[in-house]
């Protein structure tokens, strides 16, 4: 998963964040089959991580700029980490790692472009018309 010129948000700081996630997306993409369940689930973790910190980082320039969608935003990240979290329980419960980890990319790779597209470019140009006043 390549990060395109389309989803800029504007924003320097969460397009940096963004260009992150997406490499990690990537490595998991590449993640091959033969790899054992515990290193599938570690790159998840490490996704899941950075998520983690990017969506706080999120959050806090939605509270600065008294972002009026702020709670719709934080439930679309919270809807995608526990996505992730039910995604890495499968990895392990599955006997199948394969079609465990094309279901991990379809869920990841959907999500992230539909909210960064969406949700994230709304609310990078809300902050930004904020801080130019």
């Amino acid at each position: 998963m390549m990060w395109e010129a389309k989803y800029e948000t504007g924003n320097t700081q969460v397009d940096n964040e963004h260009k992150e996630i997406f490499k990690l997306v990537q490595k998991l993409i590449e993640v091959k089959v033969e790899n054992e369940a515990e290193n599938v689930t570690a790159t998840i973790d490490f996704l899941a991580n950075y998520t983690i910190n990017h969506f706080n980082h999120e959050e806090e320039l939605m509270k600065e700029s008294s972002y009026p969608a702020i709670d719709i935003h934080k439930k679309q990240h919270g809807d995608f980490l526990s996505q992730v979290v039910a995604l890495r329980a499968r990895v392990i419960e599955e006997a199948d790692i394969e079609v465990s980890i094309i279901d991990i990319k379809k869920v990841i790779i959907n999500w992230l472009i539909d909210h960064v597209l969406g949700s994230d470019k709304i609310m990078a140009n809300h902050y930004r018309n904020w801080s130019a006043k």
